[in-house]
């Protein structure tokens, strides 16, 4: 526990200068919607110092086709970097769950965090978190296989018969486990955002079976879930001011959509759309629009509880209202601030001539680095 403590705490310090941890502390005070040119020269001073050729007015969203290796452990040749594989799944019994393992490096030094978040009908039930030094850790550089303290924890591979991309997962916890198989419903994408890392988004949609268990108490699960991947990640990310990130299915499509927070004024939307057993494709920036209302005071921080997502151009209409059922708010790394939520998405999807209707319970979250 004593090096997984100064491992953070070396990652802690080599971060800070970027995220300006004890500079300044802002608020979301308003919407996002609005397109102010004023930005930070000190976050553009920062990332020049990083990267000289950084401009995020520069940014263009472009995703592109994924390969199942590139869900494998990527690594970093940088004094320090962040690495981490997420899964959720909404389960048509009312039970969520969350799961992910994150890398943390700094000198050739890094820790293993893994989290395992169960939740009912939006409540959590149970957060567990565990931390493994860079011995007990093993990832392949090939495929995706995790192995922690010799328990293979993540192996994806592709089914031979259906071509599907399968992924089973095994997360264990103090008082609480998941053993779940992730089927792959749609194509991966991969892009690469303002900070110079990569989000791959491996699958946008997937069936997903198996056990979770809560408190001794076993139950049999079925629902849809999501997977991605972060790689290239260092405190460059901070440069950001933060991210909204979520999802949303109709009857044939997934919308994977962000809102990346460039500072507390200029925001850049992404919105991908996936059709199930099909193909994918990006709606540019200018034609969406994302709108928070109704904010909350929570950790000194004002956070909405209330979301609008827009999108409008020759062959796609869309718009989803968020409404939020509950808020879960954890600290990364001792000095992000996370908070996941669940929200009832309504609304409706129309591609061309045909509309489906939305109706549905979803994770998304919020990340600040100020």
């Amino acid at each position: 526990m004593k090096k997984t403590i100064i491992i953070l705490t070396i990652f802690l310090l080599l971060s800070s200068s970027t995220l300006g941890v004890g500079i300044a502390t802002y608020s979301l005070n308003r919407p996002f919607l609005g397109r102010n040119e004023e930005i930070s020269q000190t976050l553009v001073r920062i990332a020049n110092d990083e990267d000289p050729n950084y401009n995020p007015n520069d940014y263009e969203f472009n995703p592109e086709d994924i390969e199942l290796e590139d869900d494998a452990f990527h690594g970093s040749t940088r004094l320090h970097f962040i690495e981490w594989w997420y899964f959720d799944a909404m389960f048509d019994n009312g039970y969520s769950a969350q799961m992910s393992i994150r890398l943390l490096s700094a000198l050739n030094q890094g820790i293993v965090v893994t989290r395992l978040d169960i939740y009912k009908d939006g409540f959590l039930q149970s957060h567990n978190k565990r931390f493994y030094l860079m011995r007990n850790f093993f990832a392949s550089k090939d495929v995706p296989i995790i192995r922690l303290a010799g328990k293979e924890v993540m192996n994806g591979y592709t089914d031979e018969d259906t071509g599907e991309w399968v992924y089973d997962l095994s997360f264990e916890g103090r008082d609480a486990s998941a053993n779940l198989r992730f089927v792959g419903l749609t194509k991966g994408w991969k892009a690469q955002l303002p900070g110079g890392d990569w989000w791959g988004v491996i699958l946008p949609r997937a069936d997903v079976t198996g056990i979770i268990t809560v408190n001794e108490n076993a139950v049999e699960v079925h629902g849809v879930g999501y997977h991605d991947h972060n790689w290239g990640v260092t405190a460059n990310a901070g440069i950001n001011f933060g991210w909204f990130w979520g999802k949303i299915n109709s009857a044939n499509y997934t919308m994977t959509w962000s809102n990346i927070l460039k500072t507390r004024f200029i925001n850049y939307p992404i919105l991908v759309i996936n059709e199930l057993d099909g193909d994918y494709f990006s709606i540019k920036a200018e034609n969406i629009e994302f709108l928070t209302e109704d904010f909350w005071l929570d950790r000194v921080r004002r956070i909405p509880h209330s979301f609008a997502l827009a999108a409008n151009n020759e062959e796609v209409t869309f718009y989803v209202n968020m409404e939020v059922i509950d808020v879960h708010h954890v600290r990364l790394m001792g000095m992000v601030n996370y908070w996941r939520y669940h929200i009832r998405c309504t609304g409706q999807l129309t591609i061309d001539t045909d509309t489906e209707p939305i109706d549905e319970i979803v994770m998304a979250e919020l990340i600040r680095f100020r």
